[in-house]
């Protein structure tokens, strides 16, 4: 066996002879000295052959790990006259990248695919590299593969949902007037694939031209297939959605309502606990402290005796909190149906408890559950839900964490498709970005 021409080929190297290899086993790292074969050598603007050679330049170059060895290339490069462009050229380098010419292609595509799963810096302590120079390259690699990126031609699109993830906070320079609001948050939308869990594709901000900019991944045939599209109540999203996608049904899932009865609920609570303690009732006071709400709102299964017991007081002692109890039973009760007209029915329940009531937070919710009763009762026939949106904003929030935060955004949008949707080695063919880089780059 010809091991130079192994080692060659390891590399991911062409037409050249290894003129030395040497072996640090202290360091673990192995130096290779390479020279271009002359009878390969072509002009890289006409690709005609090179002749008469006067000079050898000499380069340092980062090549991929072999084994446990870092291996670092000496290579020399020459430069030849070329007949057709009258004049001295440096002979052309199909695996020398031309962008990072510090590094091989198959360098470059190694540290690449380590960095689609960590960050820069730990790519860069792994392969002892600058992380400034790897984030050049990941951004690099990420527009090339963005010209490529595809949605799978099988895949299904028939259930999809959208949810938007905080961006970063802006502080407002020029404000106007003092009550101005000081900050301006900024946000992603993501629209997502229920049956892959991936992200599709993404735009800037929340609104409905975001969710647009979203849409238009997809094709008009992928568009007519969408049959149910799960999203928080959101007015601009559920218009887009009645807009683009002709045959898909909104649904506002569970998750979204329960959140705003709490809302409802928490409301009062405040309200019930200023009065306790203007009166100096302690027991009250005590038990609805704030951090005692969700003990309040939590299902009779989930709470201790001792939980239960304290309910129960607290119950026959504040005609308020007590009702606000009730309503939130009864709107698990609602949202727990399986068919439509036994959610109808048990609707019909809690609005009269809410009329007769007359708890102000809840008559607002009741109007809320009224405007979006169509998208409520899709989900109570689908039972579609944004829990995958949901485990994703949490995935992409872990890697903003990772990165230290993001100012870049569009930076902050590959790194999402990347880590989340399609824009990888594993859904792109990037098998020959190890030997070349496309000419047109």
């Amino acid at each position: 066996m010809d091991f130079a021409k192994v080692i060659i080929k390891f590399l991911g190297l062409k037409d050249v002879v290894i003129e030395d290899v040497k072996q640090f086993e202290k360091d673990l790292r192995a130096e290779v000295t390479l020279r271009q074969n002359r009878f390969s050598c072509f002009c890289p603007t006409c690709g005609s052959e090179l002749k008469g050679f006067h000079q050898w330049d000499l380069k340092e170059l980062k090549a991929p790990p072999m084994g446990i060895y870092q291996v670092k290339i000496k290579f020399y490069q020459p430069r030849g006259d070329c007949a057709v462009c009258e004049g001295t050229r440096m002979c052309w380098v199909p695996w020398l990248h031309p962008r990072f010419k510090s590094m091989t292609c198959a360098f470059a595509e190694h540290a690449g695919r380590l960095m689609e799963e960590i960050t820069c810096e730990a790519v860069g302590r792994i392969l002892n590299c600058d992380a400034m120079l790897l984030w050049q390259l990941d951004q690099w690699r990420m527009e090339l593969m963005l010209t490529r990126m595809r949605l799978p031609k099988d895949l299904d699109v028939s259930l999809l949902s959208a949810d938007e993830v905080h961006f970063r906070t802006l502080k407002i320079e020029n404000r106007k007037g003092l009550w101005a609001k000081r900050h301006k948050p900024e946000f992603i939308t993501n629209l997502v694939c229920f049956e892959e869990g991936k992200v599709l594709f993404n735009a800037m901000g929340r609104g409905s031209k975001s969710l647009e900019d979203c849409l238009k991944v997809l094709s008009p045939g992928q568009k007519m297939a969408v049959e149910k599209f799960a999203v928080d109540m959101h007015d601009p999203f559920i218009s887009v959605v009645k807009k683009e996608l002709p045959n898909a049904e909104v649904c506002v899932d569970r998750f979204h309502v329960i959140q705003l009865g709490n809302d409802a609920f928490d409301k009062v609570r405040r309200h019930e606990f200023k009065k306790a303690r203007a009166s100096n009732n302690e027991f009250v006071h005590d038990m609805l402290m704030p951090h005692r709400r969700f003990i309040l709102v939590a299902k009779e299964k989930d709470l201790s005796k001792a939980e239960g017991k304290m309910l129960e007081k607290l119950r026959t002692v504040n005609k308020e909190i007590h009702t606000a109890m009730l309503l939130v039973e009864q709107l698990h009760k609602a949202m727990d149906k399986t068919t439509v007209k036994s959610f109808r029915e048990s609707l019909k329940t809690f609005y009269q408890v809410i009329r007769e009531s007359k708890l102000k937070p809840f008559l607002a919710f009741a109007k809320t559950i009224r405007k979006y009763r169509p998208q409520i009762e899709a989900y109570i026939k689908s039972r579609l839900t944004t829990a995958v949106s949901e485990g994703l904003n949490n995935k992409i929030k872990t890697l903003k964490r990772m990165g230290y935060g993001y100012t870049n955004p569009i930076s902050f949008r590959r790194k999402i498709l990347q880590r989340c949707g399609y824009l990888n080695h594993l859904h792109i063919n990037t098998d020959d970005f190890f030997f070349t880089v496309p000419k047109h780059v």
